[in-house]
């Protein structure tokens, strides 16, 4: 079992932790903590691709790490030196900002266009671009991205002249894009021009002993920050090992800040972990009954009792990632369940008005959240 910092890091992820800090400062260290063959595995496709200037696609599921591998693919490449710049495409609600985010505007191309603004591409030429969340896009943004992945070109939004840019593309997603392609979501041409080099960056199930490595590198760093000295304890180890991290890196990280916080002595035991993992393991369970089932905590349930509109209790909590797609897609087809179908009438078990109903459904829209049986209806 890991138990020394040498076992911490690869070679490789040594490598890339040094060109990090000497670009970035401590501050924003890429550490990949880590020594399994599935991350090994991943460390050497991405070596290999980070030298080939072609977009590359990284794949994964959320919590596993997907922007550090876009950051080491930067460092590792030869347009080190130059730009890196990241944005979060599921972020913007409105197309519009969207596009201008990533290609620019022009003086009152939209409402509060006050000035000519430079977009991203333009922010990266000459460097790396990594759009996080990718599948997000909607199909006005992916013909703009196409254009831009395919002859290096970009128009701002409000004008007609295009404008050349050198941008490597780096994208990521937790999504599957064929699938998508399949069902007509996502344009199949772009998943071809973000994808020629794919990288998939395994769950940290499928990483053995992984998780150790990432919780004792992370602990270390609390201790440095708070200048105590804590470890991870015998009895903490086993109370963890055989836990799937559904949650993976991130949720590694979320668990040892609460059980750093809680712990009064200099060891971290199964006492002090156990609490969160079943904290964990219960709030999976009770989303599950609640959704199905219209428990205390459910959202649905909440609106139905005029505690909170759809925009606070739904929507909110899936842009802050605390509601996932299938979880969301769960709550709008019990309300079109109830309500026949119908959107419109759907509208009163979410606590809209009826003038909101356009700006539902282009959130539904935007964000492919329409339930599968109910994809067809308008209203």
């Amino acid at each position: 079992m890991p138990a020394s910092p040498s076992s911490w890091l690869t070679p490789l992820a040594s490598r890339i932790a040094a060109l990090s800090e000497a670009a970035w400062g401590r501050a924003g260290i890429v550490r990949m903590v880590g020594a399994s063959p599935a991350l090994a595995d991943a460390q050497t496709r991405l070596d290999r691709f980070a030298r080939v200037d072609r977009p590359v696609l990284i794949t994964g599921e959320s919590g596993v790490g997907k922007e550090l591998f876009a950051r080491a693919a930067y460092l590792l490449s030869p347009r080190n030196g130059r730009a890196f710049v990241g944005v979060n495409c599921a972020q913007f609600v409105d197309e519009n900002l969207l596009i201008s985010e990533l290609f620019g505007h022009k003086k009152g191309a939209f409402t509060g266009a006050t000035t000519d603004r430079k977009g991203l591409f333009e922010e990266a030429d000459g460097g790396v671009l990594f759009l996080d969340e990718v599948g997000e896009l909607t199909p006005r943004a992916q013909a703009a991205l196409l254009r831009a992945i395919g002859v290096g070109e970009i128009v701002r939004l409000g004008e007609s002249t295009a404008r050349r840019v050198d941008v490597r593309v780096v994208a990521a997603t937790n999504r599957d894009l064929r699938a998508m392609v399949a069902d007509g979501a996502f344009r199949e041409d772009l998943y071809y021009r973000l994808a020629p080099l794919r990288l998939h960056v395994p769950p940290l199930r499928e990483r053995g002993d992984d998780w150790q490595r990432i919780a004792e590198a992370y602990l270390a760093g609390l201790c440095r920050q708070a200048g105590e000295d804590r470890r991870l304890g015998a009895s903490a180890v086993r109370a963890l090992a055989g836990y799937s991290w559904p949650g993976n890196v991130r949720e590694v990280r979320g668990l040892l800040d609460t059980a750093f916080c809680l712990c009064l002595g200099d060891t971290l035991e199964a006492a002090d972990v156990e609490p969160e993992l079943r904290a964990e393991a219960g709030e999976l369970d009770e989303t599950t009954l609640s959704l199905a089932a219209g428990g205390s905590g459910d959202p649905y349930a909440q609106m139905s009792r005029g505690q909170g509109s759809f925009w606070s209790v739904v929507r909110d909590p899936y842009l802050d990632r605390e509601l996932n797609r299938d979880e969301v897609r769960q709550i709008v087809e019990r309300g079109l369940a109830e309500a026949g179908g119908s959107y419109k009438r759907a509208l009163r078990a979410f606590g809209l008005p009826e003038a909101e109903y356009l700006k539902f459904m282009d959130f539904l829209r935007h964000h492919r959240l329409k339930p599968e049986r109910y994809r067809r209806n308008a209203a």
